[in-house]
């Protein structure tokens, strides 16, 4: 298999595992454990904390994720989006402008559907739910299945696109890191489906993983290579 069919492969493997979704049986077969499964771990559900360090910790864990807003994670969002934030934007390295504005949201919607999970608290789910809600309402303003609050990003995908890459260690076209930042959002999307059922978090994935191909796909082996460098890994 040539170098760029097995990055072909690998990409739509990881956009499969994202969605959590099926890979067809011959490509399945394809890809072998290296080590074979001896034991899985019980799914978050079917273990509840009732006392020690652990659930102390959870205790802080849950304070503090409900301490958050999500109108000031989506702030950045909906400004790249042409739309009205409903809170002031968070600051630090999520902060407007900054090489990583938007993460925080992907970061946190995973937070809350692992905790969901892990508790069965209703107020997380309805928090993954409103996150989702408002990250549909940003894509489908963008009209293209795109969903990032980086400034200027747009501009810096068509240039990659188009094949004008420029990219260094994490820098690409003078964005740092930019598949990690979105990667961000992917695994709050993909975990909001599988840990609480959210089908509009699929949606909305299978979209935005659609506009990532859109990218991708114009490039050849060599462009993809550069494209990717350390910027893919999350």
């Amino acid at each position: 298999m040539s170098n760029q069919k097995h990055w072909r492969l690998a990409f739509s493997l990881i956009i499969a595992a994202l969605l959590g979704g099926v890979v067809s049986a011959a490509r399945a077969q394809q890809i072998k454990n290296a080590v074979p499964d001896v034991a899985r771990p019980l799914p978050l559900a079917a273990v509840r904390l009732t006392g020690g360090p652990l659930k102390h910790a959870q205790d802080l864990d849950i304070d503090y994720l409900l301490k958050l807003e999500p109108d000031r994670m989506m702030a950045y969002y909906r400004k790249r989006a042409g739309l009205e934030p409903k809170a002031p934007g968070y600051t630090g390295w999520d902060g407007d402008g900054r090489n990583l504005t938007g993460h925080i949201a992907g970061h946190y919607l995973s937070a809350v559907s692992l905790m969901y999970a892990a508790t069965g608290d209703a107020r997380f789910k309805e928090r993954a739910d409103y996150l989702v809600k408002e990250m549909k309402e940003v894509q489908d303003k963008n009209g293209d299945g795109y969903l990032s609050a980086l400034e200027g990003a747009r501009e810096k995908w068509a240039e990659v696109a188009a094949g004008n890459i420029r990219s260094s260690f994490f820098d690409l076209n003078g964005m740092w890191s930019p598949w990690y930042t979105l990667h961000k959002t992917f695994a709050g999307l993909r975990d909001a489906y599988r840990f609480t059922g959210n089908r509009t978090a699929l949606e909305v994935e299978t979209k935005f993983a659609g506009w990532a191909e859109s990218i991708l796909s114009r490039l050849d082996e060599a462009q993809t290579q550069k494209c990717s460098t350390l910027n893919l890994a999350g």
